[in-house]
């Protein structure tokens, strides 16, 4: 055995130990009690730590062949020919999985398709909010982890070099041994995984999801073939895909002698305790003279659902086949054969979330799509409300506009000028690398609240623009959130987490003047849903709200809320709320949280999943009406 392949050999059990080290820590997150669970999970993770070395294994035994000298010691421009590619390769592996233990532990989903949306859409990752000393935190981590793996496979070599030459035969049969042995426990986790996703033992699959990156085998026709009986929901479920059909008839309305100007203010991240008189002054103000809805919910805890459902009035899934096929809502198209002029801005991007393709998708000549992507956020919301006013001011008012602002400063880490200080005991720095939730969640709440204490200066200027121009008589402003956040209520920080939908992250303020409607504050459930029916008749259309929307307007409760993010619908019927997938990537299951957010026990589920069996099938059938 050479000096080099000695070498590389304990580089090899080095990282697959690190490797199992780092794969420990998603415990935590493992739901089950049951020792044969956690069992599961330990060999699980010792194959998955088995498939990430295994490039690293691979290429580096195949250069060591390559570059092996016929006779003599290995010159030292082959040994860095076969260390480079080790170490570099190595460096991503752990890099990779590092990155993905950090969201995991924040977020609790992996690197997805979501994750690489995130990285490949313009303005994706400007939307994380990353602070500049999170970056410069990211970058010495990368540059610790090269050094440290670097120096290692140096040391290695050194200490290669003082062992004796010899045919190391005792070293391949226990590495062909370990390498079997490891195969072997591939193959039995991997079956495992496969006869719980075709049986529903959902305590193994939420075990195997917790771990990155897993293989997810099916061996449905096998095991059907063996006799092996089905569990009734192992399923999956795929809803609105298919070719849009929207509106199911054209739009008709009754003429209005005077159309009135559309402002739409959307805060992200924005959830319902924030308004009050301290933090949000002036808009609880404005409110006493418009309508307000006191338990008003979005229609998802993610941007993209919010704002969706809040356009459209239609449910989450929907999103998808909608941005591919680029279909606007028919609010919008009614404010276009209405001769509006748009201004739209936002202080972060059409792009992501795609608002692009989808709410203002294809918009009319003469469209201002104004994104703000320099400063800090409060920075970029203060220019964009400058924009505003300068076009108000301006404005001639021969025809009608609609106004749409995106404020960012709310999302974090929460961003203000110091003069927006209302809580000073806030966290100073937001280090994502190096954040301590437990410890620092209070302070970063303070901060939150700073931000949205800013964001009401800013639509405070609006409002005193339109009172003070006698604007408010003509024109419709609404003032509402994308969605909530959290700050470890329920032991989550932010939003959109998992099949979670508590409280804190789907639930807003909505602010709404109605020239001609007298201020009043509504005490019933309302959702974003329910918006466009709202305008619509507002604006005088009389076609029947079934053919473009799935909810009713914000005067009428709803019978129940539909909720939902990227892959998992909730719906929130009296005190319980029922969650599953609908994109088919997630194993099916039935979730059930209580009024306090917290998951019932498997066993005391189902007596709430039959009792909304109604319901479920009506939301089915609803996803499903306005595609082919």
């Amino acid at each position: 055995m050479t000096q080099i392949q000695r070498a590389l050999r304990r580089f090899f059990v080095v990282m697959f130990v690190f490797l199992c080290l780092l794969l420990v820590q998603y415990w935590p997150f493992i739901e089950a009690s049951e020792a044969s669970v956690f069992l599961f999970a330990a060999l699980s993770s010792l194959a998955d730590a088995a498939i990430f070395v295994a490039p690293v294994v691979v290429i580096g035994l195949l250069l060591e062949r390559v570059f092996r000298p016929r006779a003599g010691p290995c010159p030292r421009w082959k040994a860095m020919l076969v260390y480079g590619p080790v170490w570099l390769l190595s460096l991503l592996v752990v890099l990779l999985l590092f990155i993905d233990l950090q969201l995991f532990k924040l977020y609790e989903y992996h690197i997805n398709a979501f994750v690489w949306n995130l990285v490949t859409t313009p303005g994706g990752l400007a939307a994380l909010g990353a602070s500049e000393q999170t970056i410069h935190t990211l970058v010495a981590l990368v540059v610790v982890a090269a050094v440290v793996l670097a120096v290692l496979l140096a040391a290695l070599h050194r200490f290669a070099a003082r062992a004796p030459a010899g045919p190391g035969r005792f070293a391949h049969r226990r590495a062909a041994s370990l390498t079997a042995l490891l195969l072997v426990t591939l193959f039995v986790t991997e079956g495992v995984y496969a006869f719980s996703a075709y049986t529903g033992k959902e305590s193994y699959l939420q075990a195997a999801s917790v771990l990155p990156f897993h293989l997810n085998t099916s061996a449905t026709a096998l095991l059907r073939r063996l006799g092996v009986a089905p569990a009734e929901k192992s399923n999956t479920l795929k809803l609105a895909k298919g070719k849009v059909s929207y509106p199911l008839q054209p739009i008709t309305t009754t003429a209005k002698e005077r159309y009135p100007n559309i402002i739409w203010l959307t805060a992200e991240s924005f959830r319902w305790d924030l308004f009050n008189a301290e933090v949000t002054p002036n808009l609880w103000a404005f409110a006493q003279q418009s309508m307000s809805f006191k338990h008003h919910y979005s229609g998802g805890n993610r941007t993209r659902m919010g704002l969706f459902s809040m356009f459209y009035g239609l449910h989450a899934p929907y999103w998808y086949s909608f941005q591919e096929q680029r279909v606007r809502p028919v609010l919008i198209d009614l404010l276009i054969d209405k001769g509006y002029l748009f201004s739209l801005r936002t202080s972060q991007s059409f792009t992501y979330p795609e608002l692009n393709d989808t709410v203002f998708a294809d918009m009319p000549a003469g469209t201002l799509m104004q994104a703000l992507s320099d400063g800090e956020p409060w920075r970029r919301d203060q220019q964009n409300v400058d924009n505003m006013l300068t076009e108000l001011a301006g404005a001639d008012g021969a025809r009608p506009r609609f106004m749409f602002m995106f404020f960012e400063a709310t999302h974090a880490p929460y961003t203000f000028p110091e003069s927006a200080v209302i809580r000073p005991d806030y966290l100073h720095e937001v280090n994502y690398a190096k954040l301590d939730l437990l410890t620092n969640v209070d302070a970063i709440h303070q901060r939150y609240i700073n931000a949205a204490h800013f964001v009401d200066a800013q639509v405070g200027r609006l409002l005193d623009y339109l009172q003070a121009n006698h604007q408010l008589d003509n024109t419709v402003v609404l003032f509402t959130g994308d969605h909530g956040e959290e700050f470890m209520e329920n032991g989550h920080w932010g939003h959109g987490h998992g099949n979670y939908f508590p409280e804190e992250q789907i639930r807003v303020p909505l602010v709404l003047h109605l020239p001609g409607y007298p201020a009043k504050s509504y005490e019933h459930v309302t959702s974003h849903l329910q918006i466009p029916l709202t305008l619509m008749d507002y604006m005088g259309v009389s076609t029947p709200a079934q053919a473009y929307t799935l909810a009713g307007d914000l005067f009428h409760s709803e019978d129940f809320l539909v909720l939902g993010n990227y892959n998992y619908m909730g719906i929130k019927n009296g005190d319980s709320k029922l969650v599953f997938p609908f994109t088919g990537s997630e194993f099916f299951r039935y979730d059930v949280y209580d009024r306090q957010d917290k998951r019932l026990p498997r066993d005391q589920r189902q007596p709430v999943i039959d009792a909304n069996g109604a319901v479920l099938k009506r939301v089915i059938a609803e996803s499903r009406r306005f595609v082919q």
